[in-house]
């Protein structure tokens, strides 16, 4: 099941009809109802989204420029911009060099996660995003200097999209 307001995947299981959910990607809280949909009990106020703190954009040509921050570290990647959409679109769908994978006849407590890799103007990038049932899912990009940086993907996707049309 997917919340009806950012479309975020949801683990239903132990609840009932009738309970109240909250969707940690958006904040917005859901019932259950008894025909198993969700439906909006209280929708996040417009703007409420926190800014996406650790990670800024900018276009330069036909380059994207990621600057991560810890606080107290700032290191900067330069990346084509057609790569990088490339490599999110993959991403969104599931596809890069590290599918997901299934286990037969037992829980997933492991998180499955899907990676591909760039070439940045420092070297290798590293974009994986990562799946967990009942978790938020994640975007996380590993730095040519070893740094990983961790954000959630819808945040970070909408982030970035406007920089890569």
């Amino acid at each position: 099941m997917v919340c009806p307001v950012c479309g975020e995947t949801l683990e239903l299981e132990g609840y009932k009809a009738g309970d109240l959910l909250d969707c940690e990607a958006c904040g917005a809280v859901l019932r259950l109802l008894s025909d198993g949909s969700l439906e909006v009990w209280e929708a996040p106020e417009e703007g409420e989204e926190e800014a996406l703190w650790g990670l800024s954009v900018h276009g330069e040509g036909e380059e994207v420029v990621l600057t991560f921050s810890d606080g107290t570290l700032e290191e900067a990647v330069r990346v084509a911009r057609a790569e990088l959409s490339e490599a999110l679109r993959r991403l969104e769908e599931g596809v890069g060099e590290e599918p997901p994978k299934e286990v037969e006849d037992e829980p997933n407590l492991e998180p499955d996660y899907v990676t591909v890799h760039l070439e940045s103007d420092q070297g290798p990038l590293v974009l994986r995003r990562i799946f967990f049932p009942g978790a938020r899912d994640l975007l996380e990009f590993t730095l040519p200097s070893g740094s990983v940086y961790e954000f959630p993907f819808r945040e970070a996707k909408a982030l970035l999209d406007p920089f890569l049309r």
